[in-house]
């Protein structure tokens, strides 16, 4: 009894190491920051409604990344600090005039673009003709775009 016992524990405790690891790879597999990527897309999208693209922007990357880390911290997606995010690109010699979209567990650039796009505010953000500037980041499974003019 006591072998079927030690031999059942023994492969009770792999399968929670493999599970485990399992768990580490899918973390690992959205902690990739296709911020880039999915800006490329944007700008595709804008190019085709006659838009001019958007630069990408050290500052905005910057706060959009800090956003996404900010998100991911509270496991809460949201748009807390807009304000502040904004008075800092102006501090940097951008326009307070901004726009923000955030997303919560897209898989890669392709996904988010769509989630964005099919949005009606969010696409607004995205084809806001006035925008010049952004930034794009993700953070595990949160995302920002801070876009200014």
């Amino acid at each position: 009894m006591k072998s079927w016992i030690s031999n059942t524990s023994r492969t009770v405790a792999i399968a929670i190491l493999v599970s485990g690891c399992l768990g580490m790879t899918q973390a690992i597999a959205t902690a990739a920051d296709f911020g880039p990527e999915t800006l490329a897309l944007i700008n595709a999208y804008r190019g085709s409604r006659g838009l001019a693209p958007l630069t990408s922007n050290r500052t905005l990357q910057a706060l959009a990344r800090q956003h996404s880390r900010y998100q991911a911290a509270r496991n809460r997606l949201g748009h807390d600090g807009f304000r502040q995010r904004s008075a800092q690109a102006k501090a940097a010699g951008l326009s307070v005039v901004c726009a923000e979209n955030v997303g919560y567990n897209y898989q890669n650039a392709q996904q988010l673009f769509t989630g964005w796009k099919n949005s009606a505010l969010h696409r607004t953000n995205l084809l806001r003709p006035n925008l010049r500037y952004a930034g794009v980041s993700v953070v595990g499974p949160y995302s920002t775009f801070f876009a200014c003019r």
